[in-house]
């Protein structure tokens, strides 16, 4: 019996969940760079074009001064995502 569809099948689901992981990856170090505070990648979540921060309040009031920088930041590393804001 041939199982060549079913991994093809399971490896794109593979990929999405990998692409996915790595978009946080370099959203986190943008964030780190930008407000030189180390932030983790588990902090954060994506849904559709909105990144959502997870942190204390003194460090998301930080993110969100320098959205509009972290944004452009974001467009030149991700230019396939359209993110529009940090929530």
């Amino acid at each position: 019996m041939d199982y060549n569809h079913i991994t093809s099948f399971l490896d794109k689901f593979k990929k999405l969940i990998y692409q996915k992981e790595e978009t946080k990856e370099i959203i986190a170090k943008i964030i780190s760079e930008e407000i030189h505070h180390t932030f983790e990648k588990t902090n954060l979540k994506i849904k559709g074009v909105f990144v959502y921060i997870q942190a204390s309040p003194i460090l998301r009031s930080e993110i969100l001064v320098h959205k509009k920088q972290i944004l452009e930041k974001i467009k030149l590393f991700l230019p396939d995502n359209n993110f529009t804001d940090i929530r």
